[in-house]
């Protein structure tokens, strides 16, 4: 359990024991007392993880809040939406948490963050399996604010205003830097035409007499030397401005409770105009009514609306290409052309202006309403009914628009031969409908409990995406206004779930816990003879504090719980209609009466044997709490087993013309741990709190049919598997040191014993690989696990050890809190433009890419470099483990600074309580590489376009907290 105060000066938020246990916290279908839970259960209040942050998503708020949560993105564009992961992976198939909002399924980041009571991770078999078919990877649980019975209404507003800049942006090499390895690498006249000596000496001219150069560049027999130094970073970059708003109303008799909220994010990102923009609104209402002691109906409804758009250009490297790739040198704004007349440049800002932006529009309205029924004491029956409709419109324009190119003389060039206009359209329905009833008795000591119920929904997908090419106006693109070629598809989607769970729990004068859940399930999604499972739990507890034994600890020892389970869940994480061996329509690339026809794609090979994956996790845990529970401690360790993995079942020749049908053929095992330790304390008229978090977790592959063990990955892109494979696992060469001249004899030959890589022949300055099986040269073998040649696994890139630190103080009204996240342990292979020198042939250098081997300076880091990235290249940049990196990392995530005002000041003007506060988030990271990577992200082959893209903000905020 982790829980973490957040208003500090309010008493009660240091509990007793006594208040600790007595805590509730939501499970699948009910609440259970903390004292009672016997699986592996983490829950925290949003109002305390959020606080006066400047988050706008759900997902960010709980980055790092709980143990065996993780919480992952991969840009920091307004309106970026994150994915989680619990405990690791489940499946080769992927997969993510099922997301319930007030027991129903929902798209988390449609929430406003500050509708949200409490947020609750179900991570093992025996919390989850009551939700069955969905919940192989664990289950969220959210539950939203409701109005409070006999309290008068109560008005809130809150404000935010935030100020953003990037984190972490790369710096380029000058131009006498760039011009200088360009020489270096050979050159004598650069491939645009530059004589690379002439241009040195103007560079060093320039840096003592710019003056002599007032349009910053000379041109000499027809050709223009660069010579000012300029940032493309900068110069498309601008202060980002966000602003929240949220109001709400809440208040209640004995009879009738309520809540009304209403919510508003603007957010400007920091591209210059206001092309990447993030608008999303928020309504809610919810009514109770207890007119009659037997029956209470309730009703929520929640609707959203999300606006987002982002800049894209057709242009050759596009707009993140072109910030990456091109020089220190290259110039800014307009170039006049040899008729006079003047175009724009096609650096990065010119692109985003002139371009068009991709919109993206989503709403969601869920209508939930429920009845509790109470026929007599110690029984409930609960109905509920939600429809919640979703969809979704992305229109995307290539547009065509002219420029000079400024990496080719200034060339005037097109953005796009033809434009084309695109529109995507969607719309999803979706029903559930549950059923379930709760009885509890209690005789004596013993506590009872069952609940039983009926759950069913329904999932249906339909989306139409058009597209027209060759526009009349350009400034108002549409299907109707374009004279070019047309496409159109269509796609459709639907399956269902039916289930009936259960739970049974019991104990025995508070000390002995146990309690059983199960599901039989049926998902549409497999065929009819294997579409239902059972899917049943069990957890004990045992509260050891509570027996006469351990009277002797009662006065430091306030809670020691230890728990055990086992459960199995089934799997329907795969799409429909797999079973089906469907032919899917497609035109070939030949023509016929000048048109290309219609064709048909052979139907894939479908198995008889298609069903569950099954996922079995044992799990022991002990919850400690020390000191009138001011010391709190949980601790899990758990083996979760996957068995039946859809994969291809068989290895087929390649004469038959189809891949293997998926069958339930692989199966996995993950093992982990994690610990959650928080202390809550007061001392006079100082309250403060600390908690900490860790966990970590490992995969292997049980069972695969690879009997050969390929490596890499196949023409799809989809990694082979195979039994004992460590999922993460980096293979690559050891490396043993750069070539030196003592390598070659006076001919330039490599001397005997001293292995090359196949296919090259290298120079002093390559990398020297370790010739494993010592035959002199260095290749892969047949890319297999059983003759890999000269590679070996050097890495993994699995998040290890991943932890969160938060803290906080509070004295008199005035309070400062802060969280830390991490990661402790991470291998990342990245091979791109930011991280080697002059990538490809159209790259540049980086300020942290001139450690470069020549030779007059052979003690290096990187080897030695070539013109256009050509000659031994690809050899030295093949993965190793000289440039494996180290992707471990520290984040100070959020620092806070609040002050509440006396009450006595507010009370005369109706208020009751306002809160100032400023804030700090995303504030630094600390981590191992070079300047502008970021460890945090998910992609590490190729972070973006040519290894760049929407950078992560560092956020300034500001605002208030007023409740009337």
């Amino acid at each position: 359990m982790v829980l973490y105060p957040n208003k500090l000066p309010e008493s009660e938020r240091v509990c007793s024991g006594i208040c600790t246990l007595e805590e509730v916290v939501v499970v699948g279908y009910g609440v259970q007392k903390k004292a009672n839970l016997t699986g592996a259960v983490s829950s925290v209040k949003m109002d305390e993880i959020l606080g006066d942050r400047p988050v706008t998503s759900v997902s960010d708020a709980l980055l790092g809040a709980m143990p065996g949560l993780q919480v992952t993105g991969t840009s920091g564009q307004p309106g970026s939406e994150m994915s989680f992961n619990i405990r690791g992976t489940n499946s080769i198939n992927g997969g993510n948490p099922l997301v319930l909002v007030d027991n129903v399924e929902m798209d988390i980041n449609m929430l406003n963050p500050e509708d949200i009571e409490s947020v609750t991770v179900l991570k093992d078999a025996a919390a989850s399996a009551i939700y069955g078919a969905r919940a192989a990877f664990g289950v969220i649980l959210v539950t939203t604010k409701k109005g409070s019975t006999d309290s008068s209404v109560s008005i809130n507003y809150s404000n935010n205003f935030s100020f953003s800049r990037p984190a972490n942006m790369p710096h380029k090499a000058s131009p006498m830097q760039t011009v200088q390895a360009y020489k270096d690498m050979g050159w004598v006249n650069y491939r645009t035409g530059e004589n690379v000596d002439t241009w040195l000496g103007l560079l060093e001219d320039y840096a003592q007499n710019p003056g002599n150069y007032p349009e910053g560049y000379t041109t000499i027999d027809g050709l223009r030397y660069q010579l000012q130094e300029t940032d493309l970073f900068d110069d498309m970059l601008e202060t980002g401005f966000q602003q929240t708003h949220n109001v709400s109303v809440n208040g209640g008799t004995k009879s009738l409770s309520y809540r009304m909220s209403a919510g508003m994010v603007k957010q400007d990102g920091v591209l210059v105009t206001d092309k990447d923009a993030y608008n999303r609104y928020n309504i809610s209402s919810y009514i109770r009514s207890d007119i009659y002691s037997w029956i209470t109906p309730e009703l929520d409804i929640k609707y959203t609306n999300l606006n987002s758009s982002l800049p894209t250009s057709s242009a050759p490297y596009g707009i993140w290409g072109a910030a990456s790739a091109f020089p220190s040198y290259f110039p800014l704004g307009e170039v006049e052309m040899e008729d006079g007349s003047s175009l724009p440049i096609n650096t990065p800002r010119n692109q985003i202006i002139l371009g068009a932006p991709t919109e993206k529009k989503r709403d969601n309205l869920r209508l939930l309403g429920k009845v509790t029924i109470t026929p007599f004491k110690d029984l409930k029956v609960i109905a509920e009914y939600t429809f919640n409709r979703k969809s979704a419109e992305t229109t995307k324009y290539d547009n065509k628009f002219e420029y000079a190119n400024g990496i080719s003389n200034f060339n005037k060039e097109s953005s796009i031969a033809n434009s084309k206009y695109e529109i995507t359209s969607g719309a999803t329905d979706y029903t559930a409908l549950n059923i379930y009833g709760n009885y509890t008795k209690t005789v004596g000591k013993h506590d009872f409990s069952a609940m039983a119920g009926f759950n069913q929904e329904s999932y249906t997908y339909h989306e139409v995406k058009s597209a027209r090419w060759d526009m009349i106006n350009d400034n108002l693109p549409s299907l109707s206004q374009g004279t070019g070629a047309y496409e159109n598809k269509e796609a459709f989607s639907e399956y269902r779930v039916r289930g009936l769970f259960y739970r049974l729990n019991y104990s025995f004068a508070g000390k002995y816990l146990f309690e059983t859940n199960g599901r039989y399930d049926g998902s549409s999604k497999f065929p009819s003879e294997s579409r239902f499972g059972f899917f049943p739990s069990v957890s004990a507890g045992w509260r050891v504090s509570e027996e006469r034994f351990m009277d002797w600890s009662d006065s430091f020892l306030s809670n020691l719980k230890l728990r055990v389970s086992w459960g199995n869940i089934g799997n329907q994480n795969v799409d429909p209609y797999q079973f089906v061996p469907a032919m899917e329509a497609f035109r070939p690339n030949w023509v016929v009466d000048g048109s290309k026809p219609t064709a048909l794609e052979p139907p894939a090979l479908v198995s008889n044997s298609f069903t569950w994956e099954k996922v079995s996790t044992l799990d022991f845990g002990f919850d400690l709490g020390l000191f009138n529970n001011r010391l709190n401690m949980v601790f899990d360790w758990y083996r979760r087993d996957t068995k039946g993995m859809l994969a291809p079942g068989m290895e087929l020749p390649g004469v038959l013309g189809a891949k293997a049908p998926m069958q339930n053929a692989a199966d996995l095992r993950s093992k982990g741990w994690e610990i959650s330790i928080d202390w809550n304390d007061r001392i006079g008229n100082v309250s403060y709190y600390l908690g900490f978090n860790l966990y970590d977790s490992r995969t292997k592959i049980m069972k695969y049919d690879n009997e050969s063990q390929l490596l890499g990955k196949d023409a799809d892109g989809k990694l082979y598997y195979r039994e004992g494979m460590e999922l993460g696992e980096i293979w690559g060469y050891h490396t043993d040191r750069l070539y030196t001249e003592d390598d070659f004899d006076v001919n330039g030959n490599l001397k005997p014993g001293i292995p090359k890589v196949e296919g090259y022949n290298p120079n002093p300055g390559d990398v020297l690989y370790v010739d494993y099986n010592n035959d002199g040269l260095i290749n892969n073998g047949t890319n297999t696990g059983l003759d890999p040649g000269d590679m070996r696994i050097i890495g993994n890139n699995t998040r290890r050890y991943q932890y969160g630190i938060r803290g906080g103080a509070a004295w008199k009204g005035l309070s400062l809190s802060f969280i830390l996240q991490g990661v402790g342990k991470r291998d990342m292979w990245i091979m791109n433009e930011l991280f080697y020198p002059h990538y490809d042939e159209f790259s540049t250098f980086y300020d942290t890419q001139l450690d470069y081997w020549t030779q007059e300076h052979t003690d290096s880091y990187f080897p030695r470099l070539y013109q256009m990235s050509k000659g031994n290249t690809a050899a030295n940049t093949m993965t190793q483990t000289r440039y494996l990196q180290n992707g471990a990392y520290l984040s100070i995530r959020n620092i806070t600074l609040s002050y509440s005002l006396p009450k006595k000041w507010l009370t005369p003007w109706g208020a009751k309580n306002l809160q100032i506060f400023f804030s700090g988030e995303n504030l630094f990271t600390f981590d191992h590489l070079p300047k502008g990577l970021d460890p945090e992200r998910t992609v590490t082959d190729d972070l973006g376009s040519r290894g760049f893209t929407y950078p992560y903000m560092r956020q300034y905020s500001f605002g208030i907290n007023l409740t009337l």
